[in-house]
């Protein structure tokens, strides 16, 4: 015997499997979410820091630009940033560290590179 079922009835049975499966479904990313969120600081994937190179060097100052922040520096190679000797102008990272220094002095000097500019960080007569 072929049982028949009634098209209301077989349109209530869906909507309520519809209904069921858009409520696991809901509830699956609600808990995905929530998992994400609470995952500590400490174990996400970071970011890292950008890499400083630092180099040290003696040269001899062409200019000074107290204003600016900026020092000219005739200078020999400076090996760990794989640069040849030349002229090349520099911001300081304090101001104050200019106050004591003129043109045609000798100079030591740190400089850093951290991808993207230049910046002495440290810069002192040189003695003889």
């Amino acid at each position: 015997m072929l049982h028949l079922v009634n098209p209301t009835e077989m349109s209530n049975k869906v909507k309520s499997l519809l209904a069921i499966m858009m409520f696991a479904a809901a509830s699956a990313t609600t808990a995905f979410a929530h998992h994400e969120l609470s995952v500590p600081r400490s174990v996400q994937p970071q970011v890292p820091a950008a890499i400083q190179k630092v180099s040290t060097g003696t040269g001899l100052i062409q200019q000074i630009d107290k204003e600016r922040g900026a020092v000219t520096i005739k200078y020999d190679s400076l090996q760990g940033l794989n640069m040849p000797g030349m002229t090349l102008s520099f911001l300081v990272k304090d101001k104050a560290m200019l106050s004591s220094l003129q043109p045609l002095q000798k100079v030591n000097f740190e400089l850093t590179y951290d991808g993207s500019k230049y910046l002495i960080t440290k810069i002192t007569r040189a003695s003889f």
